[in-house]
Protein backbone atom coordinates (compact mmCIF):
# COMPACT_ATOMS: atom_id res chain seq x y z
CA UNK A 1 0.00 0.00 0.00
CA UNK A 2 2.92 2.27 1.01
CA UNK A 3 4.60 1.66 -2.52
CA UNK A 4 1.05 2.62 -4.34
CA UNK A 5 0.93 5.62 -2.60
CA UNK A 6 4.64 6.57 -3.20
CA UNK A 7 3.75 5.50 -7.42
CA UNK A 8 0.49 7.56 -6.90
CA UNK A 9 2.31 10.91 -5.67
CA UNK A 10 5.09 10.79 -7.60
CA UNK A 11 2.42 10.65 -11.23
CA UNK A 12 1.17 13.87 -10.01
CA UNK A 13 4.31 16.06 -11.53
CA UNK A 14 4.23 14.38 -14.64
CA UNK A 15 0.17 14.37 -15.23
CA UNK A 16 0.65 18.16 -14.14
CA UNK A 17 2.75 19.14 -16.87
CA UNK A 18 0.22 17.02 -19.25
CA UNK A 19 -2.50 18.84 -18.10
CA UNK A 20 -1.08 22.40 -18.65
CA UNK A 21 -0.41 21.10 -22.28
CA UNK A 22 -3.66 19.73 -22.29
CA UNK A 23 -5.74 22.77 -21.35
CA UNK A 24 -4.49 24.45 -24.76
CA UNK A 25 -5.61 21.63 -26.87
CA UNK A 26 -9.12 21.81 -24.77
CA UNK A 27 -9.46 25.73 -25.14
CA UNK A 28 -8.55 25.50 -29.15
CA UNK A 29 -10.83 22.80 -29.79
CA UNK A 30 -14.04 23.71 -27.99
CA UNK A 31 -13.66 26.99 -29.82
CA UNK A 32 -12.87 25.96 -33.57
CA UNK A 33 -13.47 22.49 -33.28
CA UNK A 34 -9.54 21.84 -34.27
CA UNK A 35 -6.69 19.61 -32.72
CA UNK A 36 -3.71 22.24 -33.27
CA UNK A 37 -1.34 19.42 -33.31
CA UNK A 38 1.07 22.32 -33.41
CA UNK A 39 0.51 23.32 -29.79
CA UNK A 40 2.96 20.85 -28.04
CA UNK A 41 5.16 22.37 -30.66
CA UNK A 42 4.59 25.88 -28.74
CA UNK A 43 5.30 24.19 -25.34
CA UNK A 44 8.98 22.95 -26.77
CA UNK A 45 9.43 26.50 -28.08
CA UNK A 46 8.19 28.48 -24.97
CA UNK A 47 10.50 25.81 -22.72
CA UNK A 48 13.87 27.50 -25.15
CA UNK A 49 12.95 30.71 -25.18
CA UNK A 50 12.76 31.26 -21.34
CA UNK A 51 16.09 28.94 -21.24
CA UNK A 52 17.47 31.98 -23.69
CA UNK A 53 15.58 34.85 -21.94
CA UNK A 54 17.12 33.49 -18.09
CA UNK A 55 20.38 32.77 -19.64
CA UNK A 56 20.65 36.61 -20.32
CA UNK A 57 19.53 37.31 -16.70
CA UNK A 58 16.36 37.89 -16.83
CA UNK A 59 14.12 36.89 -13.43
CA UNK A 60 12.64 33.44 -13.80
CA UNK A 61 9.32 35.04 -13.29
CA UNK A 62 10.35 37.57 -16.13
CA UNK A 63 11.29 34.92 -18.56
CA UNK A 64 8.60 33.02 -18.13
CA UNK A 65 6.23 35.94 -18.34
CA UNK A 66 8.14 37.34 -21.49
CA UNK A 67 8.46 33.94 -23.11
CA UNK A 68 4.94 33.35 -22.85
CA UNK A 69 3.70 37.03 -24.35
CA UNK A 70 6.02 36.18 -27.70
CA UNK A 71 5.10 32.19 -27.53
CA UNK A 72 1.70 33.60 -27.21
CA UNK A 73 1.74 36.41 -30.10
CA UNK A 74 3.12 33.67 -32.26
CA UNK A 75 0.11 31.56 -31.81
CA UNK A 76 -2.21 34.91 -32.57
CA UNK A 77 -0.13 35.13 -35.90
CA UNK A 78 -0.68 31.25 -36.51
CA UNK A 79 -4.11 31.44 -35.94
CA UNK A 80 -4.65 34.40 -38.40
CA UNK A 81 -2.66 33.43 -41.09
CA UNK A 82 -2.73 29.69 -41.23
CA UNK A 83 -5.82 28.64 -39.66
CA UNK A 84 -8.30 31.54 -40.50
CA UNK A 85 -7.95 30.62 -44.35
CA UNK A 86 -8.91 27.28 -43.84
CA UNK A 87 -12.11 27.89 -41.69
CA UNK A 88 -14.17 27.20 -45.00
CA UNK A 89 -12.15 24.46 -46.18
CA UNK A 90 -13.25 21.29 -43.43
CA UNK A 91 -11.56 19.84 -40.86
CA UNK A 92 -8.92 17.78 -42.59
CA UNK A 93 -6.97 21.29 -44.12
CA UNK A 94 -6.52 23.19 -40.98
CA UNK A 95 -5.26 19.39 -39.29
CA UNK A 96 -2.91 18.58 -42.03
CA UNK A 97 -1.78 22.66 -41.72
CA UNK A 98 -1.22 22.26 -38.35
CA UNK A 99 1.06 19.22 -38.34
CA UNK A 100 3.06 20.94 -41.27
CA UNK A 101 4.04 23.70 -38.86
CA UNK A 102 4.60 21.16 -36.27
CA UNK A 103 7.47 19.81 -37.94
CA UNK A 104 8.65 23.37 -39.46
CA UNK A 105 8.86 24.61 -35.86
CA UNK A 106 10.89 21.17 -34.57
CA UNK A 107 13.46 21.62 -37.75
CA UNK A 108 13.88 25.20 -37.34
CA UNK A 109 14.70 24.57 -33.30
CA UNK A 110 16.93 21.61 -34.34
CA UNK A 111 18.61 24.05 -36.95
CA UNK A 112 18.96 26.86 -34.82
CA UNK A 113 20.04 24.89 -31.20
CA UNK A 114 21.47 21.68 -32.66
CA UNK A 115 19.35 17.93 -32.25
CA UNK A 116 20.90 17.26 -29.17
CA UNK A 117 19.51 17.68 -25.63
CA UNK A 118 20.33 21.37 -23.91
CA UNK A 119 21.07 21.72 -20.35
CA UNK A 120 18.06 24.06 -18.78
CA UNK A 121 19.81 26.50 -16.90
CA UNK A 122 16.88 26.82 -13.99
CA UNK A 123 16.10 24.30 -11.56
CA UNK A 124 13.28 23.49 -8.71
CA UNK A 125 13.95 22.58 -5.86
CA UNK A 126 15.52 19.46 -4.81
CA UNK A 127 14.10 19.20 -1.64
CA UNK A 128 12.39 16.32 -0.51
CA UNK A 129 9.68 16.27 2.40
CA UNK A 130 8.73 12.94 4.39
CA UNK A 131 5.71 11.92 5.43
CA UNK A 132 5.21 9.25 7.72
CA UNK A 133 8.27 6.78 7.78
CA UNK A 134 8.13 5.91 4.54
CA UNK A 135 6.72 8.63 1.33
CA UNK A 136 8.85 10.84 0.22
CA UNK A 137 7.78 13.79 -1.76
CA UNK A 138 10.09 15.94 -3.91
CA UNK A 139 9.28 19.90 -3.59
CA UNK A 140 9.43 20.42 -6.92
CA UNK A 141 6.64 17.80 -7.53
CA UNK A 142 4.30 19.68 -5.06
CA UNK A 143 5.46 22.99 -6.64
CA UNK A 144 4.37 21.92 -9.99
CA UNK A 145 1.18 20.05 -8.90
CA UNK A 146 0.46 23.31 -7.20
CA UNK A 147 0.88 25.71 -10.17
CA UNK A 148 -1.43 23.21 -12.61
CA UNK A 149 -4.12 23.35 -10.07
CA UNK A 150 -3.95 26.98 -9.79
CA UNK A 151 -3.22 28.26 -13.20
CA UNK A 152 -6.19 25.56 -14.29
CA UNK A 153 -8.70 26.74 -12.11
CA UNK A 154 -7.71 30.63 -12.22
CA UNK A 155 -8.37 30.17 -15.85
CA UNK A 156 -12.13 27.97 -15.44
CA UNK A 157 -12.53 31.05 -13.50
CA UNK A 158 -11.78 33.34 -16.23
CA UNK A 159 -13.86 31.61 -18.51
CA UNK A 160 -16.88 31.55 -16.56
CA UNK A 161 -16.26 35.17 -14.73
CA UNK A 162 -14.99 37.56 -17.04
CA UNK A 163 -16.69 39.27 -20.26
CA UNK A 164 -13.80 37.92 -22.49
CA UNK A 165 -14.09 34.90 -20.52
CA UNK A 166 -17.83 34.27 -21.55
CA UNK A 167 -17.26 35.35 -24.70
CA UNK A 168 -15.25 32.53 -25.16
CA UNK A 169 -17.84 29.95 -23.60
CA UNK A 170 -20.37 31.61 -25.89
CA UNK A 171 -18.62 31.49 -29.42
CA UNK A 172 -17.45 27.89 -28.17
CA UNK A 173 -21.35 27.00 -27.60
CA UNK A 174 -22.81 28.14 -30.71
CA UNK A 175 -20.62 30.43 -33.01
CA UNK A 176 -23.00 31.72 -35.25
CA UNK A 177 -25.29 33.42 -32.60
CA UNK A 178 -22.39 34.88 -31.22
CA UNK A 179 -21.72 36.39 -33.83
CA UNK A 180 -24.99 38.07 -33.94
CA UNK A 181 -25.38 38.95 -30.66
CA UNK A 182 -21.89 41.10 -31.57
CA UNK A 183 -19.22 38.84 -30.04
CA UNK A 184 -16.04 39.62 -32.11
CA UNK A 185 -15.11 36.44 -33.01
CA UNK A 186 -12.16 36.89 -34.06
CA UNK A 187 -10.97 38.52 -31.44
CA UNK A 188 -12.32 35.86 -29.19
CA UNK A 189 -10.56 33.42 -31.25
CA UNK A 190 -7.06 35.04 -31.17
CA UNK A 191 -7.44 35.56 -27.47
CA UNK A 192 -7.91 31.46 -26.68
CA UNK A 193 -4.48 30.80 -28.91
CA UNK A 194 -2.85 33.15 -27.50
CA UNK A 195 -4.34 31.74 -23.85
CA UNK A 196 -3.61 28.22 -24.47
CA UNK A 197 0.14 29.11 -25.77
CA UNK A 198 1.20 30.85 -22.43
CA UNK A 199 -0.20 27.36 -20.64
CA UNK A 200 2.13 25.59 -22.86
CA UNK A 201 5.03 28.16 -22.03
CA UNK A 202 4.70 28.11 -18.49
CA UNK A 203 4.77 23.86 -19.05
CA UNK A 204 7.63 23.49 -20.98
CA UNK A 205 9.76 25.65 -18.78
CA UNK A 206 8.49 23.19 -15.80
CA UNK A 207 9.72 20.56 -17.61
CA UNK A 208 12.87 21.88 -18.66
CA UNK A 209 13.23 22.55 -14.82
CA UNK A 210 12.28 19.57 -13.52
CA UNK A 211 14.51 17.37 -16.29
CA UNK A 212 17.06 19.34 -16.22
CA UNK A 213 17.14 19.41 -20.16
CA UNK A 214 14.88 20.54 -22.93
CA UNK A 215 15.18 18.87 -27.16
CA UNK A 216 13.90 20.02 -30.22
CA UNK A 217 11.23 16.74 -29.97
CA UNK A 218 10.47 16.91 -26.67
CA UNK A 219 6.94 18.24 -27.35
CA UNK A 220 6.10 15.33 -29.69
CA UNK A 221 5.86 12.40 -26.90
CA UNK A 222 4.56 15.07 -24.06
CA UNK A 223 1.80 16.94 -26.88
CA UNK A 224 0.45 13.84 -27.73
CA UNK A 225 -0.57 12.14 -24.17
CA UNK A 226 -0.99 15.55 -23.48
CA UNK A 227 -4.14 15.44 -26.08
CA UNK A 228 -4.98 11.72 -24.93
CA UNK A 229 -5.37 13.20 -21.62
CA UNK A 230 -7.54 16.40 -22.48
CA UNK A 231 -9.71 13.44 -24.43
CA UNK A 232 -9.63 11.37 -21.42
CA UNK A 233 -11.34 14.63 -19.17
CA UNK A 234 -13.25 15.73 -21.87
CA UNK A 235 -11.87 17.72 -24.47
CA UNK A 236 -13.38 21.33 -24.43
CA UNK A 237 -14.22 21.09 -20.54
CA UNK A 238 -10.50 22.87 -18.56
CA UNK A 239 -11.47 20.87 -15.47
CA UNK A 240 -11.35 17.56 -17.50
CA UNK A 241 -7.99 18.72 -19.15
CA UNK A 242 -6.71 18.70 -15.13
CA UNK A 243 -8.36 15.66 -14.44
CA UNK A 244 -7.20 13.92 -17.16
CA UNK A 245 -3.53 14.67 -17.05
CA UNK A 246 -3.04 14.06 -13.55
CA UNK A 247 -4.98 10.47 -14.05
CA UNK A 248 -2.30 9.56 -17.02
CA UNK A 249 0.16 10.96 -14.63
CA UNK A 250 -0.66 8.26 -12.49
CA UNK A 251 -1.08 5.52 -14.73
CA UNK A 252 2.24 6.35 -16.26
CA UNK A 253 4.18 6.28 -12.69
CA UNK A 254 2.50 2.82 -11.74
CA UNK A 255 3.51 1.32 -14.81
CA UNK A 256 7.13 2.33 -13.78
CA UNK A 257 6.91 1.71 -10.38
CA UNK A 258 5.63 -2.25 -10.87
CA UNK A 259 8.03 -3.01 -13.49
CA UNK A 260 5.82 -2.37 -16.38
CA UNK A 261 7.72 0.81 -17.90
CA UNK A 262 8.01 -1.08 -21.66
CA UNK A 263 3.77 -0.07 -21.76
CA UNK A 264 4.36 3.76 -20.37
CA UNK A 265 4.35 5.33 -23.53
CA UNK A 266 1.71 3.53 -24.73
CA UNK A 267 -1.09 3.53 -22.03
CA UNK A 268 -1.62 6.90 -23.28
CA UNK A 269 -3.13 5.89 -26.30
CA UNK A 270 -4.79 2.67 -25.07
CA UNK A 271 -6.71 5.07 -22.60
CA UNK A 272 -7.47 7.12 -25.58
CA UNK A 273 -8.95 4.08 -27.60
CA UNK A 274 -10.84 3.00 -24.56
CA UNK A 275 -12.55 6.12 -23.87
CA UNK A 276 -13.60 7.02 -27.42
CA UNK A 277 -15.51 3.29 -27.40
CA UNK A 278 -16.64 3.53 -24.18
CA UNK A 279 -17.49 7.03 -23.11
CA UNK A 280 -16.42 9.33 -25.94
CA UNK A 281 -17.30 12.80 -24.43
CA UNK A 282 -14.85 11.85 -21.84
CA UNK A 283 -14.61 12.00 -17.63
CA UNK A 284 -16.42 15.24 -17.09
CA UNK A 285 -18.05 16.18 -20.84
CA UNK A 286 -21.19 16.27 -21.65
CA UNK A 287 -23.22 14.44 -24.69
CA UNK A 288 -24.17 16.77 -27.12
CA UNK A 289 -27.49 15.89 -29.25
CA UNK A 290 -27.28 17.10 -32.69
CA UNK A 291 -30.69 17.17 -34.65
CA UNK A 292 -30.60 16.07 -38.22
Amino acid sequence: MIDFLQYLLDGLATGSVYALIAVGYSMVFGVLQLVNFAHSELFMLGAYLVMLLFAQGAPIWAAVLLAGCGVGAFAVLMEKFAYRPLRSSGRLAPLITAVGISIFLQNLVQALFSPNPQAYPFHLPDGILEFGEDILVRQRDILIFILAVVLTLGLEAFVRYTKPGKGIRAVAIHPQAARIVGVPYNRIVSLTFFIGAVMAVVAGALQGAATNQIWPYMGVSSGLKAFAAAVLGGIGVLPGALVGGLALGIVESLLVGYDLSTFKDGAAFLILILVLLVRPQGLLGKKVLVKV
